[in-house]
């Protein structure tokens, strides 16, 4: 059967005459029969599922494309992140030096501070004894044989230059003076020139044995020739009183003596109390004891030259008369202290064999010279120095500068009116910076009104990448200016 051309142009009939639609599709779908005992195959292609449409495989050249990181690429992007992390770390060590730096200075600075306060606390009660109702000493007198000086003065304000031991008979190594403490005797030299100050007062306004007001006793007029000894009372460690009531062994007293217009001042301890020969009723002796020497008050002779109180005729009996003996209750209880700062030196782990300097502050019993504490103030302190005002005219005002071995040679022990105190202090890290060096001198400024002035400071080679500065404090001494 020929097709009609225009069923051909469409590509087939859609109907053939004489069969229905459904037996078209039918034959179109008709498969052979397998043979008997063999299963027709599956009419579902290989590796898919009822429930699923087969997945649809683009050719190969239609697939999207997708693109990564090239190795050159990945070495840029490496290198730039380690330059980044690099910048940002050194910055970062640059403001950490940075905050040490200004930590270390400020830290400096703090202590420094606080050191000139803790002093200028000190020298206000310099000098301050009795409870204010007593003269003053122009200069008080002390003996110790286990101190390296046995008689020493006990100024209201002084200075020695270092190295000097600290005026105490606690040995190094005791529990108050330990083995690591730093040593005022192992530090300082011309070069680095530095003081130990010595502030002598009471602890408080009230000085006060026992709760009660200190007893007051006057020397025997009469019987002083005739205490034992080649020169009476003098001579001897006994010293005759017309009464001791009050008085007990193991008190300290202070002996106030007039002697070339000063008021001279003995520290007098009380070893002994009984009665004693006609006239005098009754004795005090201060033999027996390391504090007062064997040969009486003429083992002072010395100190007293040196302080321009000794009289032209010599120290006899009859100075002794009308003298007054103040009891000042039991020794090892009192409240008079002698207070030293100086400049010791640490070292590793805290033992005193180092060289890291450190401003210290000793407390001593002023009556029986037992060393009370030590303590450090204020790290990187490495000079102490003061001058002395002093009033050479009485004009009621500072008309020199001193340095105290001039003030004691000059003979203006009693007319000392201020204390100008200069402390230097370093760095207690090198600066950062290494190109950085110190200056070799370290000078301090100087009142122009005296001749002495303050020693410049030499800079060693270990702290020559340290900085430096310089703290100055002038303070009036009350019970100097205002005696009483």
């Amino acid at each position: 059967m020929k097709m009609p051309p225009d069923l051909l142009a469409r590509g087939g009939p859609s109907h053939v005459p004489g069969r229905s639609a459904g037996a078209m599709r039918s034959a179109a779908h008709a498969q052979p029969r397998p043979p008997q005992g063999v299963s027709a195959p599956s009419q579902r292609p290989c590796g898919t599922d009822r429930r699923t449409t087969p997945r649809q495989i683009l050719p190969r050249h239609i697939l999207p494309r997708q693109r990564g990181l090239t190795l050159i690429e990945l070495m840029v992007a490496l290198v730039a992140a380690i330059i980044f992390s690099l910048s940002v770390l050194l910055v970062q060590i640059a403001l950490t030096k940075e905050n040490v730096s200004m930590s270390d200075v400020s830290q400096r600075d703090n202590q420094s501070r606080a050191a000139l306060g803790l002093i200028t606390q000190d020298l206000s009660n310099a000098g301050f004894m009795l409870g204010g109702v007593q003269s003053r000493c122009s200069v008080t007198l002390a003996y110790n044989s286990s101190v390296g000086t046995k008689p020493f003065f006990q100024y209201p304000v002084s200075a020695e230059p270092q190295p000097l031991p600290l005026p105490t008979s606690t040995a190094v190594g005791s529990p108050t003076y330990p083995s690591t403490t730093p040593d005022p005797n192992g530090y300082g030299s011309n070069a680095q020139f530095t003081d130990m100050l010595f502030f002598t007062g009471s602890t408080s306004a009230l000085q006060l044995p026992i709760s009660t007001n200190p007893n007051t006793y006057v020397v025997q007029q009469t019987s002083t020739t005739t205490a034992p000894g080649s020169n009476g009372a003098i001579s001897s460690t006994i010293l005759p009183l017309q009464s001791v009531t009050g008085v007990n062994a193991g008190d300290g007293a202070l002996l106030r003596m007039p002697l070339n217009g000063k008021l001279v001042c003995f520290r007098v301890p009380i070893a002994n109390v009984g009665p004693g020969g006609p006239p005098a009723s009754t004795t005090i002796d201060s033999k027996n004891t390391q504090l007062f020497p064997g040969s009486g008050y003429t083992g002072f002779q010395a100190q007293m030259q040196a302080a321009g109180v000794w009289p032209a005729s010599g120290l006899v009996n009859s100075n002794l008369i009308g003298a007054r003996l103040t009891d000042l209750g039991p020794a090892a209880g009192s409240n008079q202290q002698t207070v030293v700062y100086y400049i010791g030196t640490y070292g590793t782990a805290g033992t005193a064999t180092g060289n890291y300097p450190m401003l210290m502050r000793a407390v001593i019993n002023a009556q029986n010279d037992t060393l009370t504490s030590v303590n450090p103030v204020a790290a990187g302190v490495v000079s102490l120095q003061a001058l002395f005002g002093v009033d050479e005219t009485n004009s009621g005002s500072v008309t020199n500068y001193l340095t105290w071995p001039d003030v004691v040679s000059g003979q203006y022990t009693a007319n000392v009116r201020s204390v100008l105190f200069a402390i230097i202090t370093k760095t207690l890290q090198v600066d950062p910076n290494t190109q950085y060096q110190a200056p070799a001198t370290i000078s301090m400024a100087s009142p122009s009104t005296g001749p002495d002035g303050f020693t410049s400071y030499q800079v060693p080679t270990a702290y020559s990448h340290n900085h430096f500065s310089v703290l100055e404090s002038e303070v009036a001494i009350r019970n100097q200016i205002w005696p009483h």
